[in-house]
């Protein structure tokens, strides 16, 4: 393996037998050699699961790699083949570098050990030694913020506190690879907050793979991301397109994301992702989105704003079907895919929810004040849906229907400028 790449994963496969009872799992193990020294045909018990199927990667050293899937799909089985915690049944994988895994919760933890005892257990396991973890203990317990309960039994240990120790000695291995799994999932804001500061700031040197259903972390973090279907890698590629297919798959569940040839290369520069299956759906669709229009007050289309202002998006649909309770959205995300801002029919007090006749065509117009939008590139996303915001059918998602760059003329420190109604210094008597 070349001293650029950090991991890879070729041609791996994981299967498990599943037993109906116990009874089958003992007659799995003693039947078939006794009938093969018999010379009679062998008999099988259970029935074989294939978590991962035939699954190839490679990733370079300082890369960030998001992976992402429904449940079952494949994900924590792939990672902990990476870490080395499960043999696979047949592939390869090459890690080069320290790696440091934050597994399912409490991986590496005794229950009956103290959170302090803990530290010393999971950092060895990790490969500090004891005066390694002696010097950066202050710092852990610090990342850790758990107060008095660092000397209290992991088993009396919430989610997220089990979350917070384990993160706070993974921080602190100084490892050369992460490998991060729905990690952030149950710690609270200001935790996460900081784990994300850490994720970052080890993004400059160590590389990462990063699993989770959150797509806004793995957009914020990952560049290249590949989505997993039934233990299959079924599209590889930029971190927003691989998450648009799996937002897609979610939003219509009856399809199939395998859109593309099992036998994928991993490929940052040309994800697999083919039209023909658009044009499938675009056959079965019963509503769909025809045209979609960002303007300004003048009637001009956007492409670039500068300042805060109002704008109009018109989307126009086309329905084949009588639509009950139609519903038309809208989302702005940045060049990360992060929402910045986003609106619908149904909770925005229009009157788009009426019924609409099969064969008509109708649209919504949302007018709303832009803020004062970081520097970068935003695209717009529209879905028309059926039903309630609860409980709806979706019918067309269009992902970057409009576009635009903003070029703020005055200072934004976050995602968008807040409207200020006062700043200014007082002088305290």
């Amino acid at each position: 393996m070349s001293s650029d790449v950090a991991i890879r994963v070729q041609n791996l496969t994981k299967s498990y037998r599943l037993f109906d009872s116990p009874r089958d799992q003992i007659k799995h193990w003693l039947f078939p050699p006794l009938q093969r020294c018999l010379g009679r045909v062998q008999k099988e018990y259970g029935r074989e699961l294939v978590a991962l199927d035939d699954v190839s990667m490679e990733i370079k050293k300082g890369e960030t790699v998001g992976i992402i899937g429904q449940n079952g799909s494949g994900k924590s089985t792939l990672l902990q083949a990476v870490s080395g915690t499960l043999t696979p049944t047949r592939g390869t994988v090459e890690v080069q570098g320290r790696v440091a895994a934050l597994l399912e919760l409490g991986a590496g933890f005794h229950p009956n050990f103290t959170g302090r005892e803990n530290v010393y257990l999971n950092g060895s396991l990790l490969g500090l030694t004891k005066n390694e973890i002696d010097e950066r203990l202050d710092d852990i317990l610090w990342f850790a913020d758990i107060g008095c309960y660092i000397d209290q039994p992991v088993r009396t240990y919430s989610s997220g506190m089990q979350v917070r120790l384990a993160f706070a000695v993974m921080a602190h291995v100084h490892a050369d690879i992460l490998l991060i799994d729905e990690a952030l999932a149950v710690g609270d804001a200001y935790f996460v907050q900081k784990c994300m500061r850490f994720l970052k700031s080890f993004m400059e040197r160590g590389t990462v793979l990063f699993v989770s259903h959150d797509t806004a972390a793995v957009l914020s973090l990952c560049q290249t991301a590949m989505l997993l279907d039934r233990g299959r890698a079924v599209c590889v590629g930029n971190a927003k397109t691989v998450c648009d297919r799996y937002l897609e798959c979610l939003h219509h569940p009856g399809h199939d994301p395998s859109f593309g040839p099992r036998d994928i290369a991993w490929s940052a520069e040309s994800p697999q992702c083919h039209s023909s299956v658009d044009r499938t759906q675009k056959a079965l669709r019963q509503a769909e989105i025809v045209d979609v229009k960002l303007h300004d007050s003048d009637g001009r289309r956007v492409q670039a704003v500068s300042k805060r202002g109002p704008l109009t998006l018109t989307v126009r649909c086309q329905t084949w079907i009588r639509l009950e309770s139609p519903i038309i959205g809208f989302s702005l995300r940045n060049r990360l895919g992060q929402v910045i801002l986003g609106q619908n029919t149904f909770t925005g007090g229009g009157e788009m929810n009426s019924p609409i006749e099969a064969g008509k065509t109708f649209a919504a117009v949302f007018e709303f004040i832009l803020p004062v939008l970081q520097e970068g590139d935003y695209t717009i996303s529209v879905a028309l849906a059926e039903g309630t915001q609860q409980h709806h059918v979706q019918h067309h998602v269009t992902h970057d229907a409009a576009a635009f760059r903003s070029f703020p003329t005055e200072v934004c420190f976050g995602f968008v400028a807040a409207e200020m109604i006062s700043a200014g210094i007082h002088r305290e008597c």
